[in-house]
C-alpha cells in the first residue's frame, strides 16, 4: 500500500512537471516565438522615442508639420494631396511626417506582404517596435516587402511612418498581397468614423446650418467651404405652401419638423403680429396656393406607396407602409405635416425637381416621372391625412399693408440673409449684420445658448450639437487651410446622408430594418450586389472621375435592374466630390477624364474577344455587352467598363474579386496569377489586359462568340436622342453617331474631335458592327447633306507643327434632353484650351439646320481661329467659310454658336 502511494506520487509529480513544461512552451510560443514570427529576421528596432498606440479600432494618425503636432483619425490608410492641400486643417501646407497606426482583421489570411503605392513620399512599416520594411527614397508606384509576414487569426496592428519632404503632389495607399495572391490589393482597414473630433463635427454642422449666411468668415476660402447649404428659394413660395402651415412654421420650426435647420426667430411679445405680417408677405409671393378639393384617389396613392418604398425614399424618411415600426427622429428625416402644408399637385411639382427650390440638395431628385411624382405625392398626402385630418382650406387674401411690413421684417430679422428669391423674383436685400465667424470664439451665448434671448435665432440643437459648433469656433482660429480633402469629403457625406444607403469604411450601410425595401426592378438572382447600393470605401480608386461625375450629376446607371435610384443632389453641390473621393482613396487625380489602361493592338484585342465569349471566361453569361443582353444574369454592360473603372481596380477585381468583396457572385478565374485558358500561357496580367483592350473598342466592337442571333439591327430614334459608338466609312473606328427625333443626324469623330458628316431621314442600321462577328462599317442609308472638307473648326493661333497631335478627346456628357456635349482639348506648346461642343438640330426660317454651340476655356487672351465651311456665326450672321481670328476674354472663356444649313 505504501509502495502504491509512492508510485502514485511519482506519477503525479511527472504529470505536474510535464504540465509545467507544456505551459512554459506555450508561453514562450505566445510571447516570444509568435511575436518574432510577425517580423522578418531582417527587422531592426525603431528609433521612435515615444510609442503612439491609440486605443480603439480604426486608423489613427499623429502628424507633424513645422511646429504643429496633431492627432486625428483617418477613414482609411490612404490619401493623395495636391499642392496646397493638407491632411488636417490645423496643419500648414508643405512637408510633414505622419505616424499612422492601423488595426485590421486579416480574416483567414495568415501570411501576407505589406507595402504601399507612393508618390512624393517615403515610408516604413513597424510591428512591435521593429522596422519590418522601409521604402527607398525617390520610389514611385507600388513598393512591397520581398517576404511575407505572419498574421494571427485576430485583429493585428501595424505602424506606418510616412514622410513628405516637398510641396508637390503626395500619394499614399497602403496595400497588401495575401500569400498565394497574384496582385496587390488595398489594405482592408476601417477608420471607425467619418469626422475626427468635435471640431470637425462642428465644421460639418456650421456648413449644413448655413451659419456663414449671417456670420461671414473673414477667410474667403473658408467662407466658400462653409457656404454649401443655401436655404430654400422663396420667390414663389406662396404657390407651394398653405398660409396656416406658414404661421405654425414661423412660430416653431423644430416643433413642426424636428431636426430642421430653420431656427425660431419670433419669440418675443410682438411675435404674433410679426408672424402674421410675414405670412402675408410670403403668401403674396406667387400665392395663395391653389386649393385641392377631393382627397387623393386610393388607387393612385397605392401606386405611390410602391414607388416610395422601392426607389429609396425609405432610406432617409423611413418606411410608411402598414406595420412599419416608427423610427426616432434621429434615425430618419421627418416629413412633417404634409397635408397641412401643401397640396398633391404642388408636392408632385416639388418632387419632380426639388433642387430647383432647395438648391442645397438636402432634398435630392429621385428621377421621378410625372406619374411617379404625382403618385408618391398622393400617397404622402393621403398617409398624412389619415393621422392629421383634413387641412384648412379657408380663403386667404394677402393684405397690402401687412405684405409691406412683412417684407421689411424679412430683411431685418435675418430671413434674407439665408433665403434668396430666385432668378425671376424681386430680390430682398438683407439688413441684419452679425459678427464675423472668427469673432465668435469661445462664446456659448447667442444662437448656441440653451435658451437664446428674444431676437436671437433658436435652433433647438440636439444634444452635443451646440458643443460641437462651439468646439469648431474655438478651433477655427488655428486652422491653417480649409483645403483638407478627407475632412471636406466626410462633411459632404454627412450633409447628403450618403451612409443611409452606402457603407463608407465601416460607417453606415442599409440597416437591417430597411433591408427588405431594397429590391431589384425585375426578377434577377444577382444577390445583394443586384439590390443594395455599393460601398463607398475606396470608390475614388475604383471609378474614373468621368463616371463618378456621371453618377453624381447625370444619373449614370450601371445596374438598371436595381430598383433603388441614385439621388441627384445637383451638380453645384456634388460636382467637386469626384476629386475628393480620389484623394481619400489615395488615387491619382488624372488630368484626362478616363484612365486608359494598357494599349493593345488589334490582334491582342481579338484574343480578348475570345476570352470574353462563351469559349473563354464566358463573361457574357452574366454581363450585357454593347447593349446586347447577357445569356443569363443582367450584369453591368462590359463595354462601359473602360469608361467606368480605373484599370488598376479592374485588374485587381479580375484577379481576386472575393478578396475585395466577400460574398460577390463574380467568380474567381485566376489562381496564383494564372488561369486554365491557354492564351498567353495562362498569364493573368496579359489576359486581363487583352480583355480590357477589347472592351476599350467601345460600342462598335465585334460581339463575342455565344450570343444569340440579334435579328434586325435598325436603330430607331423615337422621343429622345440616340448616341451610338460605331464604325463609319470616312469617319473611322472612333465615330460617334448621334440621332435626333427631328430626323437630323450627325457623326462626330472622337479621334479628330469634329463633326464629319450630317444626314437626314432614318438613323442607322447597326448590323455591320453588331451582327455575326461585327467589325464592318455602318453608314446611313441615304447620302449625307454635308461632309466635312477636312478643316478643323477651331485651331489655336500658336500651333505651328500640324504633324504633332494638337487635340485630345475627353468624352461626352448628356444634358437634360439627352443631347450630347463633346469635351476635347486643343493643345499648343504653351497652352491647353478646353472645348465643349454641343451640336443639335434646329429649324431656321422653315429650313433644317445644325447648330453647334462652342464653349472655350483657357489662358486669358489666347488666340484661336474659327473656320467651318457652310457655317455662319449665329449671333452676327458672319460667314465662317474663311478663317476668323478670335481670342479668349479676360476670364479665359469664349462662347459662340455656328449654324449649318443646307
Amino acid at each position: 500500500m505504501i509502495r502504491r502511494t509512492g508510485h502514485t506520487s511519482l506519477i503525479t509529480w511527472l504529470v505536474i512537471v510535464l504540465a509545467l513544461a507544456v505551459t512554459t512552451a506555450v508561453m514562450v510560443f505566445l510571447f516570444r516565438v509568435l511575436p518574432a514570427a510577425l517580423v522578418p529576421v531582417t527587422a531592426v528596432p525603431t528609433e521612435a522615442a515615444d510609442a503612439f498606440l491609440p486605443v480603439g479600432p480604426g486608423v489613427h494618425a499623429r502628424i507633424i508639420a513645422g511646429d504643429v503636432r496633431i492627432e486625428r483619425r483617418l477613414p482609411a490608410l490612404s490619401f493623395s494631396l495636391r499642392p496646397g492641400q493638407v491632411l488636417d486643417p490645423r496643419l500648414p501646407e508643405g512637408p510633414f511626417s505622419a505616424e499612422i497606426v492601423v488595426r485590421f482583421d486579416p480574416g483567414r489570411v495568415r501570411r501576407a506582404r505589406l507595402g504601399a503605392v507612393i508618390e512624393g513620399a517615403t515610408f516604413s512599416i513597424e510591428r512591435r517596435g521593429k522596422v519590418l520594411f522601409a521604402a527607398d527614397d525617390g520610389a514611385v508606384g507600388a513598393v512591397m516587402m520581398d517576404e511575407p509576414v505572419f498574421l494571427p487569426g485576430r485583429e493585428v496592428t501595424f505602424t506606418y511612418r510616412v514622410r513628405c519632404e516637398g510641396d508637390g503632389p503626395v500619394r499614399f495607399q497602403a496595400m497588401w498581397r495575401p500569400d498565394g495572391g497574384s496582385i496587390d490589393l488595398p489594405l482592408p482597414s476601417d477608420g471607425g468614423g467619418l469626422l475626427s473630433g468635435p471640431a470637425e463635427i462642428g465644421y460639418a454642422l456650421v456648413g449644413r446650418l448655413n451659419c456663414v449666411a449671417c456670420h461671414r468668415s473673414n477667410d474667403p476660402a473658408l467662407q466658400a467651404r462653409l457656404a454649401v447649404a443655401p436655404a430654400p428659394l422663396l420667390g414663389m413660395v406662396g404657390t407651394r405652401v398653405r398660409p396656416g402651415w406658414l404661421r405654425r412654421w414661423l412660430a416653431d420650426p423644430s416643433g413642426v419638423k424636428p431636426g430642421v435647420a430653420m431656427p425660431a426667430l419670433f419669440r418675443d411679445a410682438d411675435a404674433p403680429d410679426d408672424i402674421e405680417d410675414l405670412t402675408h408677405f410670403l403668401v403674396s409671393l406667387g400665392g395663395p396656393i391653389a386649393q385641392d378639393v377631393e382627397p387623393p384617389a386610393a388607387a393612385l396613392a397605392d401606386t405611390g406607396s410602391m414607388f416610395y418604398h422601392r426607389v429609396g425614399c425609405v432610406a432617409c424618411h423611413g418606411p410608411l407602409d402598414a406595420g412599419a415600426v416608427p423610427l426616432a427622429a434621429r434615425d430618419r428625416t421627418p416629413l412633417g405635416p404634409l397635408a397641412e402644408k401643401t397640396t398633391v399637385d404642388a408636392l408632385a411639382a416639388f418632387l419632380k425637381d426639388p433642387v430647383s427650390v432647395r438648391p442645397s440638395g438636402r432634398m435630392p431628385s429621385m428621377g421621378l416621372t410625372d406619374l411617379e411624382a404625382l403618385a408618391v405625392s398622393a400617397f404622402l398626402i393621403r398617409h398624412d391625412r389619415a393621422s392629421s385630418g383634413t387641412p384648412d382650406r379657408s380663403t386667404f387674401t394677402p393684405d397690402a399693408t401687412r405684405v409691406q411690413r412683412g417684407r421689411k421684417l424679412f430683411a431685418a430679422r435675418g430671413c434674407a440673409n439665408c433665403h434668396e428669391m430666385g432668378e425671376d423674383a424681386e430680390p430682398v436685400d438683407a439688413t441684419l449684420q452679425a459678427p464675423a465667424l472668427e469673432r465668435l470664439g469661445a462664446s456659448t451665448g447667442g444662437c448656441l445658448a440653451a435658451d437664446p434671448p428674444p431676437g436671437v435665432p433658436a435652433f433647438g440643437f440636439e444634444a452635443g450639437d451646440a458643443g460641437a459648433i462651439g468646439a469648431f469656433l474655438r478651433a477655427v482660429g488655428s486652422w491653417r487651410t480649409p483645403d483638407a480633402p478627407i475632412v471636406n469629403l466626410s462633411a459632404a457625406i454627412e450633409r447628403f446622408n450618403c451612409t443611409r444607403c452606402h457603407d463608407y469604411h465601416g460607417v453606415g450601410g442599409v440597416p437591417a430594418a430597411f433591408d427588405g425595401y431594397f429590391v431589384t426592378a425585375t426578377e434577377v438572382d444577382a444577390g445583394d450586389e443586384g439590390r443594395l447600393p455599393p460601398p463607398l470605401s475606396g470608390i475614388g480608386a475604383r471609378l474614373t472621375p468621368l463616371w463618378l461625375n456621371a453618377v453624381l450629376s447625370d444619373a449614370g446607371v450601371a445596374r438598371p435592374y436595381m430598383a433603388t435610384r441614385m439621388p441627384q443632389f445637383g451638380e453645384a453641390n456634388v460636382g467637386r466630390l469626384a476629386p475628393l473621393f480620389a484623394a481619400a482613396a489615395g488615387a491619382t487625380l488624372p488630368a484626362r477624364a478616363l484612365d486608359d489602361g494598357p494599349s493593345v493592338n488589334d490582334q491582342v484585342a481579338e484574343i480578348g474577344r475570345g476570352l470574353t465569349g462563351a469559349n473563354g471566361f464566358n463573361c457574357i453569361q452574366c454581363h450585357s455587352i454593347a447593349g446586347r443582353a447577357s445569356t443569363n444574369l443582367p450584369g453591368p454592360d462590359l463595354v462601359d467598363m473602360p469608361e467606368r473603372l480605373r484599370y488598376g481596380f479592374f485588374s485587381q477585381w479580375m484577379h481576386d474579386p472575393r478578396q475585395l468583396r466577400p460574398g460577390t457572385r463574380m467568380p474567381t478565374f485566376f489562381y496564383g496569377g494564372r488561369s486554365g485558358l491557354p492564351e498567353f500561357g495562362g498569364n493573368a496580367d496579359d489576359q486581363i489586359a487583352a480583355i480590357w483592350g477589347y472592351l476599350s473598342q467601345g460600342d462598335h466592337l465585334a460581339l463575342p462568340e455565344g450570343l444569340a442571333d440579334p435579328g434586325d439591327f435598325q436603330v430607331e430614334v423615337l422621343d429622345e436622342p440616340v448616341v451610338l459608338r460605331t464604325f463609319m466609312k470616312g469617319t473611322g473606328g472612333r465615330a460617334i453617331a448621334c440621332g435626333f427625333p427631328e430626323r437630323i443626324h450627325f457623326a462626330f469623330d472622337a479621334g479628330r474631335c469634329r463633326v464629319l458628316q450630317v444626314w437626314t431621314g432614318r438613323f442607322l442600321n447597326a448590323a455591320g458592327v453588331w451582327a455575326a462577328r461585327g467589325g464592318s462599317e455602318t453608314d446611313p442609308d441615304q447620302a449625307p447633306v454635308w461632309v466635312d472638307p477636312g478643316t478643323d473648326v477651331i485651331t489655336l493661333t500658336d500651333v505651328v507643327d500640324e504633324t504633332t497631335p494638337s487635340r485630345r478627346f475627353r468624352g461626352y456628357r448628356f444634358d437634360a434632353n439627352r443631347r450630347p456635349t463633346f469635351h476635347y482639348e486643343l493643345i499648343a506648346p504653351d497652352a491647353v484650351v478646353h472645348v465643349r461642343e454641343s451640336p443639335f438640330p434646329a429649324w431656321t426660317d422653315g429650313r433644317p439646320s445644325l447648330q453647334r454651340r462652342f464653349e472655350l476655356e483657357g489662358p486669358p487672351g489666347h488666340g484661336f481661329i474659327v473656320q467651318a465651311a457652310g457655317h455662319r456665326f449665329l449671333d452676327t450672321g458672319e460667314a465662317a467659310d474663311e478663317p476668323v481670328v478670335r481670342s479668349l476674354d479676360g476670364n479665359g472663356t469664349a462662347r459662340f454658336t455656328l449654324e449649318l444649313t443646307w
